[in-house]
């Protein structure tokens, strides 16, 4: 979650706000990341709920080259960055779950 509100106020503590397309995407995502970890929370069982961060990780990797920012490099490493840090977390999340599984 805490990247979630890490992506919704980054165009303003990076001065992005202009880059319109950049600045959408980390609000969407970074809500989307807050809403559906708040509701995942609220689940008694793990039905695999990662696999939602790990698709919202990657779509924050590529989308500066799919919505075309990345010659803005501090914007795009700040997205991948955070991309990279939801795919590794939610990995390490479905195998310590498979791990206390067994």
């Amino acid at each position: 979650m805490l990247l979630g509100l890490w992506l919704i106020f980054s165009p303003w503590a990076m001065h992005y706000t202009i880059n319109e397309v950049a600045t959408a995407n980390a609000r969407g995502l970074g809500m989307g990341l807050i809403i559906f970890n708040l509701m995942s929370v609220r689940r008694a069982v793990d039905q695999g709920q990662e696999i939602v961060n790990v698709l919202i990780g990657i779509w924050l990797i590529s989308s500066p080259y799919v919505l075309n920012f990345q010659a803005e490099t501090a914007i795009a490493a700040n997205t991948i960055g955070v991309g990279v840090l939801v795919v590794v977390l939610a990995i390490w999340e479905m195998y310590n779950s498979a791990k206390t599984d067994k």
